[in-house]
């Protein structure tokens, strides 16, 4: 059942290093499972984006529940966002994580703000 999840699913150790992948993640970003086990979870983060991944391992926040966003680069050098969620991983220096995509969304959301951008200025021009 983890393996057919349509949400990325692993545990990261507490220095952000990928523990544990389904096979999600090699669909998903595009590079072998193999190739980022071990590595940490920044190296397919953009520097901007850095300290998001980074609450990912903060205790207290994993106690409020509050969901992350941060985008990993794909293998083709694209970029994906997805919402992360975590827990801690019973027997393990590390949390359990899930991140489901919503590139989409964000697609859609940054098209409507461009829009409404547009008709404010084009508004202002016309006054």
């Amino acid at each position: 059942m983890i393996e057919e999840s349509p949400f990325l699913l692993g545990i990261v150790a507490l220095d952000l290093r990928l523990k544990n992948l389904n096979r999600t993640w090699e669909k998903v970003l595009g590079y072998p499972r193999a190739m980022l086990l071990g590595k940490p979870l920044t190296r397919l983060i953009d520097q901007g984006e850095q300290a998001h991944a980074l609450m990912l391992v903060n205790t207290r926040l994993v106690l409020e529940g509050r969901p992350i966003e941060f985008s990993l680069r794909c293998s083709d050098g694209s970029y994906r966002c997805f919402e992360w969620e975590r827990r801690p991983a019973r027997g393990e220096e590390g949390m359990f994580i899930t991140g489901r995509d919503i590139t989409e969304r964000k697609k859609m959301e940054t098209t409507a703000n461009l829009q409404k951008y547009l008709q404010a200025k084009k508004a202002e021009r016309s006054a």
